[in-house]
């Protein structure tokens, strides 16, 4: 469930915002009141330490939910910021945990769209793993293809796809290029090509 058919569902019970500077949604301890959903941009979730250093937990990027424990939890647990130039969606959370409980088709439309990041969240905290920036590519690349696919376009931009996978974009095209001349993939325009 895309956020702007989610957004669209709820009604008036959704907004979207767009933020010319990086903007603080929530802090930890607020009293949750809302889900919210990257339509454009970004947001990320963080947390500081003991020692007043801010750790990054998520970063949200365009199409992706957040904030998605505040549905079951009576405060948040870090802070919410949209980074500058995001547009976000705010989701009323009673208005999404009653749709949740009377229809139940959308309850299962809903959690399988969870289910999905989750997945896709867990493929990317192991492709963080890989230490070779080729190797995170070629793996990255592997797991967003189907059955017998060879051709990659990202849905966003290389920049997101780099950020996504833990690479600066500088480091993306430089690995790129050398898995090109390496003729592990071809490059024509925004589409790479496998096996080739």
């Amino acid at each position: 469930m895309p956020v702007m058919d989610l957004a669209a569902r709820l009604g008036g019970a959704a907004r979207i915002e767009t933020f010319k500077a990086d903007t603080v949604l929530f802090h930890r301890g607020d009293v949750t009141r809302h889900m919210f959903g990257v339509v454009d941009g970004q947001a990320y979730l963080r947390r500081t330490t003991i020692e007043g250093a801010e750790i990054v937990v998520h970063r949200a990027l365009g199409g992706d939910l957040f904030a998605e424990a505040a549905l079951f939890s009576s405060s948040y647990h870090c802070d919410g910021i949209a980074v500058a130039g995001a547009r976000i969606a705010w989701f009323e959370k009673t208005a999404l945990l009653d749709m949740m409980q009377t229809d139940g088709r959308f309850a299962v439309a809903f959690c399988r769209r969870i289910a999905g990041q989750v997945q896709r969240l867990r493929s990317n905290i192991e492709l963080r793993a890989i230490r070779s920036a080729e190797d995170r590519i070629m793996a990255a690349l592997s797991l967003r293809l189907g059955e017998g696919e060879t051709r990659y376009e990202p849905a966003g931009s290389w920049k997101g796809f780099a950020a996504e996978i833990g690479l600066t974009h500088e480091a993306l095209y430089r690995a790129l290029k050398r898995l090109e001349q390496a003729k592990r993939l071809r490059r024509d325009g925004p589409v790479v090509e496998l096996g080739v």
